[in-house]
């Protein structure tokens, strides 16, 4: 076919992208165009107001989150970064020179805003050095920077904000500077949006505040760029290949992104669900696992910055720190189907390092559900069933009142032997304990709890008295026993040791002795916003001699230590306290038999003392203030009205029923589909409403099925009307898949010659990749009036009739183009299908080696 010009179409194209890329390490003339160094022609300033509210977002969410007071310069800092990136984009500089200078900048302006967060005070002493006042800010940063490394390498904790804040606004500074570079220099549009996406998902899950509009905003702005920024892409490559579209076509595509923008979100809210699958999270749960004891490490470093409001839950672990603060809400996390219950544990501790305990058990269990476990047999015991229903996620953490030994689910539990303790005749683990007791220090599943999932254990709850307990006597399992629970650090507190003598003056047995120190300590003020001690100090001296208030931790460890000083067995644990209770049905009869449901919110979670007492095993005792008494009566005592005046004053939980429990015939009744939360009418505040794995899986393959299907439907079905623009998309369709077969056409090369390499490659194609090159050649280069044809799928080069630039209808007709492009779309899909099978030594044959 014989056309009015020789100007390949790739020649074209390597022209618009040579001129940009030529330029930037070229000559400069005057009045050199900086935006010739841009990627993108089109939607420059929509792409821009994009990146800089995507960018934004992020900085703000950062302040949302509530980890220091301090951070609203995130805000600033992230607008410099805007601003020098958009400079530096737009400019002649190459990438070194924009990295190097925006280090500096970047440095010199962070410090520069973060003078400002200095106070008077804090400059005091060195400005008494005759130092301005702008340096010497910038001073107390560096030393307290300087600090920061040392406790760093020291492994000790730091409360100063002012490195955390530094960091942060580094990375804010560093993700928006970098963004904007590679979005605007190279069309990097993924690699600008992972990054701020990993930092955003971050700061979403350690947040303090919930940030989670903040990610959703996030999300829509990021997924509306990708599209932008395809689309700009496109529109390079159809003007290299002269290819018209209409300008209004963004509008079109943004329209079309925020609509699968949305969707997308949608999808997001059903994704978790996967979550429940068994397989998945044992895959996950080494993963967690590394997770959580990295995170716990690198807090150290940062005391002073506020934790996320969490469920204590995911705490509870080998290790229990002595710290600054605690932040829990008050959503509810769990409640419990029992009539009775104080405590519901989570895990032990028995060493004492000065400043944090440890849970030492490593010998670990597998318990199959429904197994009775060998705890020990000990007198005044009485068995209390629980059924717990999460309604926030709580790890993998078993959670029920002391002692558990049967369980509705399959239990991990770690555990050491009690040598004298009596072992129950319905015990089944004889193999493994041989006919020894054991005590369980730490419960968890073999996967993680969600929220909605229920299961029942049972209890021997501690039914006693006070003058049982002063009768037990000394008699301890064994040596290595008194040793664990005695254990204190070697250069433990000489001052609390005779703290612990005096308070106990008078006192012969271990019982009047751990009353006395309980009332003791019940006398310090409730405070959970408290400091952490400084590096070096102990914890124990620091709750009781320099400040006199703090929560449950600092309470149950100085009542444990000071036992241990005086030679009786003792140890923390942890898990929530009793909670709020309520009867079904709110009288006497039903708050005395114990009908009722409890309820366990986050500021629930707790840490109490359990003494050893031969013959009954570990006896909790409660020196918190902020907690109800535990009240023990003296002898077992059946009168009503004592009862009701002792639940009075307990919360309305009963320690000791002076009637007789009916005997269980199931302990694992079927798990309750959630009983409702108080205030509620009935539906649950807290109840998570699960979607099942197989219907989350349908909704998801449906919604990305339809999308995929609706952008891509012209493709699938092929085009069904005759448009002069059919040619030149049906040729760009061939240069898409040509480029997927690996096929890499010559500048110089004419669209013959560029179907010549194409036929030589799916000979099987040949004519519709002959009726497609025709038509577009003569749509792209044709002029008014008669323009000659080469064949009509006869062959290249052969001469055809002369035909009407304007009439492209009756070409279309006779080269048949919708037919042309389903039979080759095929033998495209198969040839890629092949090349793959290839790459993974499936097929020996290389199908696309191309001779010269």
């Amino acid at each position: 076919m014989s056309v009015s010009s020789s100007t390949s179409p790739n020649t074209i194209n390597q022209r618009s992208f040579g001129s940009v890329f030529s330029r930037i390490g070229g000559d400069y003339p005057l009045g050199y165009d900086y935006g010739l160094n841009v990627h993108f022609e089109d939607g420059k300033l929509l792409t821009g107001i994009l990146v800089s509210l995507l960018y934004l977002v992020v900085a703000v969410s950062f302040d949302a989150a509530g980890y220091v007071t301090s951070m609203g310069l995130l805000f600033p800092v992230t607008l410099g970064a805007l601003l020098l990136g958009f400079l530096m984009s737009f400019s002649r500089f190459d990438g070194f020179f924009a990295v190097s200078h925006s280090m500096f900048v970047c440095l010199a302006f962070i410090l520069f805003m973060m003078t400002r967060l200095v106070t008077e005070e804090e400059i005091e002493p060195i400005l008494n050095n005759d130092i301005p006042d702008l340096q010497a800010r910038a001073y107390l940063i560096l030393i307290e920077w300087v600090n920061w490394l040392q406790d760093a390498f020291a492994g000790t904790p730091n409360n100063n904000n002012y490195v955390f804040i530094f960091e942060i606004s580094f990375l804010m500074w560093w993700l928006t500077y970098l963004g904007i570079w590679a979005i605007y220099r190279f069309g990097y549009t993924w690699l600008a949006i992972m990054p701020a996406g990993i930092a955003m998902t971050l700061n979403t899950y350690y947040a303090h505040n919930s940030v989670i509009g903040f990610l959703v905003v996030f999300a829509m702005l990021g997924l509306v760029l990708l599209v932008r920024t395809n689309l700009a892409e496109h529109q390079l490559r159809w003007r290299g290949r002269r290819i018209h579209f209409n300008p209004d076509i963004s509008l079109d595509f943004l329209r079309n992104g925020l609509a699968f923008s949305v969707a997308v979100i949608a999808i997001s809210w059903i994704t978790p669900n996967l979550g429940r699958n068994v397989q998945l999270r044992e895959v996950l749960t080494p993963v967690n696992t590394w997770w959580e004891e990295t995170t716990n490490s690198v807090s150290k470093l940062y005391e002073g910055v506020t934790p996320r409001t969490r469920s204590a839950a995911a705490a509870f672990g080998p290790q229990l720190k002595l710290g600054g603060e605690r932040n829990f809400g008050n959503s509810v996390i769990f409640q419990v189907d029992a009539g009775e219950g104080r405590y519901w544990r989570a895990v032990t501790y028995d060493t004492y390092t000065g400043t944090e305990w440890f849970n030492t058990s490593e010998t670990t269990l597998d318990i199959e559900a429904a197994t009775t476990i060998p705890v020990g047999d000990w007198q005044m015991r009485t068995p209390l069933t629980q059924t717990i229903t999460l309604l926030s996620p709580t790890g993998n953490v078993v959670f029920g009142a002391p002692d558990i030994f049967k369980a509705s689910i399959p239990l991990i539990a770690n555990y050491n032997f009690v040598d004298s303790a009596p072992v129950p005749s319905s015990a089944v683990l004889d193999e493994v304990t041989d006919e020894q007791a054991i005590e369980l220090t730490m419960t968890r599943t073999n996967r993680g709890l969600e929220p909605g999932d229920s299961y029942t254990v049972v209890s021997w709850q501690v039914d006693i008295t006070q003058n049982a307990l002063r009768a037990a006597g000394t008699n301890y399992p064994s040596d290595a026993f008194v040793e664990r629970y005695t254990q204190l650090p070697e250069d433990f507190s000489e001052r609390v040791k005779a703290t612990a003598l005096e308070q106990t003056t008078g006192a012969v047995t271990a019982y009047d002795k751990a009353a006395m120190l309980e009332g003791y300590l019940r006398g310090f003020e409730y405070d959970d916003q408290i400091p952490a001690p400084s590096a070096g100090t102990d914890p124990v001296e620091y709750f009781l001699y320099d400040i006199q208030r703090g929560y449950c931790d600092y309470y149950a460890t100085s009542m444990v230590t000071m036992l241990r000083s005086l030679g009786i067995p003792s140890r923390t644990a942890s898990g929530y306290a009793e909670g709020s209770y309520e009867t079904l049905s709110g009288t006497d009869e039903d708050l005395l038999m114990g009908e009722g449901i409890h309820y366990i919110s986050e500021r629930d979670a707790h840490t109490w003392v359990e003494v050893y007492f031969p013959d009954f095993g570990w006896v909790e005792f409660e020196p918190t203030a902020g907690e109800s008494d535990l009240i023990r009566p003296e002898d077992r005592d059946d009168d009503l009205a004592a009862l009701r005046e002792l639940a009075s004053r307990n919360n309305g939980n009963f320690p000791n029923p002076g009637f007789e429990i009916p005997e269980i015939d199931d302990p694992f009744p079927e798990a309750p589909s959630g009983f409702p939360l108080p205030g509620t009418g009935g539906l649950g505040g807290g109840n998570i409403p699960q979607v099942p794995l197989l219907t989350s899986l349908a909704l998801i393959v449906a919604a990305v099925g339809g999308g995929w299907f609706f952008l891509r439907r012209s493709n699938l079905i092929g085009p069904t009307a005759f448009t002069p623009e059919l040619a030149p998309i049906l040729f760009e369709r061939m240069h898409n898949w040509a480029e997927r077969l690996g096929i890499h056409f010559k500048s110089s090369d004419t669209p013959y010659e560029q179907a010549h390499q194409l036929v030589r490659v799916l000979p099987q194609g040949r004519k519709p990749i002959e009726n497609i090159t025709d038509s577009y050649v003569y749509y792209q280069f044709g002029r008014d009036g008669e323009v000659a044809m080469e064949g009509t799928g006869s062959g290249f080069g052969q001469p055809g009739g002369l035909l009407p630039k304007g009439d492209m209808r009756i070409l279309n007709k006779q080269l048949d183009l919708p037919e042309s492009w389903n039979s080759l779309k095929s033998l495209f899909l198969k040839a890629w299908l092949n090349k793959l099978m290839s790459r993974f030594n499936w097929r020996k044959q290389d199908h696309y080696a191309l001779k010269d």
